[in-house]
């Protein structure tokens, strides 16, 4: 009896076999589906750059191509003008991630002038999933500010709300596995009356980064620890016909919190958390924020909640920000980076350098940044407690103090 072979599938011609083959081939496909992994060529151009740098970019560029072989979204504009075409755009955005790749082969090709790289890209869209292969396991310099009330008359049952809030963030974060932590002991001054914001002034925020080296700020605002009294029986009646304030019985605790890039001095996070008390929900003096005393009442209960809450909610943003730092010096041809060993950064590693250029872009009195351009690569050959030293791998250009550095 004659076999068949179709796709490395050796098979009988009869139905039983015809249905295993198909069996066979929707495993496969489903499998390839669930990988979701493709092949794609990087091309870099090597004109007027070294070949190091040309392949770092072409691995870029190769990366990028693969984001868009899935769940490619297209946009397009057409301009007519008496049912003539006058402009026609188009704007492709990808929803997929990059999960992991691996270097297949690599050349450059002297004729052409440009640096190939074949990769193999697996795409994921996980919303969970970060949006960069490159980093993820680093760790963001976080500096956690003291929090602030708007109305402090509210928590007068509560001592040391502001450094406690603080310190059990701080906590939290830490057993959560979250290392790279800094605290400032000042906060935003408040006004009565005003809401309270992060303020976003480059001259404010400079000097805690140049004090930390931190790149986010947290900023926690506590909006309400209002009390209030709710009737519920003849006794309550009585001592409020008496002129005499019944016990309170419900609580309202809400925060806003604030993650604050200190490099481009915008606010990157910001969320509410919020929970409802009822019960015997005034603390007293006597049983200071943090301590196992004041989590046991009913109103440490619900800060527990909370803190929890954003705590968890800070980790998983934080786990997709890309690392950035800068180059604080340079010494006989290495390269001085403002970066902690608790970053996560290891000896081998290597870091993209961008040029900032021209002058800051100003508008209506606000620094709107400046214009960055690659200009390098470092590769970390040293790691301090403070500080990290690098050397350079590949460049395009002078890389010199102040150039940005970061994980992608």
């Amino acid at each position: 009896m004659r076999r068949s072979n179709i796709a490395g599938v050796s098979f009988l011609p009869s139905m039983f076999n015809g249905l295993f083959a198909l069996l066979v081939w929707l495993m496969f496909a489903t499998s390839a589906q669930a990988n979701n992994c493709v092949a794609v060529t990087g091309v870099a151009s090597m004109d007027g750059v070294d070949r190091a740098y040309a392949r770092q970019m072409a691995i870029r560029n190769g990366l990028e191509l693969a984001s868009m072989q899935n769940n490619l979204h297209i946009s397009a504009r057409s301009d007519t003008d008496n049912f003539q075409l006058q402009n026609q755009a188009s704007r492709f955005t990808t929803r997929s991630k990059i999960q992991r790749f691996g270097i297949m082969d690599e050349y450059a090709d002297e004729e052409l002038k440009q640096y190939e790289v074949e990769l193999n890209v697996c795409l994921t869209e996980d919303p969970s999933a970060c949006g960069h292969a490159f980093g993820a396991h680093y760790q963001n310099r976080v500096v956690i500010a003291p929090a602030v009330i708007e109305n402090s008359r509210e928590a007068n049952d509560i001592s040391n709300l502001i450094t406690g809030y603080q310190n059990e963030l701080f906590r939290r974060l830490k057993e959560s596995g979250y290392n790279n932590l800094d605290l400032i002991d000042y906060a935003q001054s408040t006004q009565p009356g005003n809401l309270v914001t992060p303020n976003l002034d480059p001259d404010v925020l400079r000097p805690i980064q140049d004090q930390t080296g931190g790149q986010f700020l947290l900023m926690s605002v506590v909006r309400s620890v209002a009390s209030q009294s709710e009737n519920k029986g003849f006794m309550d009646g009585l001592r409020n016909f008496y002129g005499y304030d019944s016990k309170k019985n419900r609580r309202y605790v809400e925060i806003d919190w604030y993650l604050v890039d200190l490099n481009k001095h915008r606010i990157v996070k910001q969320q509410r958390e919020g929970f409802e008390v009822r019960g015997d929900v005034r603390v007293g003096r006597d049983r200071p924020f943090g301590t196992a005393a004041f989590f046991k009442t009913d109103t440490g209960q619900a800060f527990n909640a909370l803190l929890n809450q954003q705590t968890e909610r800070l980790y998983q943003h934080l786990n997709c920000e890309l690392l950035e730092t800068e180059i604080i010096d340079v010494r006989n041809g290495e390269y001085v980076l403002f970066l902690s060993e608790e970053s996560g950064v290891q000896v081998g590693d290597q870091l993209s350098v961008y040029q900032r250029t021209g002058n800051p872009v100003r508008f209506q009195g606000r620094n709107l940044g400046m214009d960055e351009t690659p200009s390098g690569f470092l590769k970390i050959t040293r790691i301090l407690p403070k500080f990290a030293v690098g050397e350079l791998v590949a460049q395009n250009g002078r890389v010199q103090i102040g150039d940005v550095v970061r994980s992608w």
